[in-house]
């Protein structure tokens, strides 16, 4: 059997890492660190783009709003509810002729 004169790769690897186990863990550590600081920066992204929707949405509902609210006060107008009722029911203000007093 011969000796070998260089010891193999895989040995001199593996005996590196015991060695020096502080630099393996925290190259580690900095490798998760990474990863969670894309990970948080995703979600990040993620909430903002769901917010800038919520805010467009809300926009959207408060235009809307305004004009019910507008076409609310075109409907309920005085003039307006006057002349449906003449029109339409046949209404007619009250002279003094036709009005009847009811006493108890």
């Amino acid at each position: 059997m011969t000796k070998q004169r260089y010891p193999s790769l895989t040995k001199m690897v593996l005996q590196d890492l015991v060695q020096h186990k502080w630099v393996v863990l925290l190259g580690a550590v900095v490798v998760m660190n990474a990863l969670s600081i894309v990970y948080v920066a995703h979600l990040n992204r993620q909430l903002t783009a769901e917010r800038d929707d919520l805010l467009s949405y809300r926009d959207t509902l408060d235009r809307e709003w305004r004009h019910l609210v507008i076409e609310q006060n075109a409907l309920t107008e005085h003039s307006r509810v006057e002349r449906i009722a003449q029109e339409q029911l046949g209404m007619r203000d009250v002279t003094s002729d036709t009005e009847v007093m009811v006493s108890w």
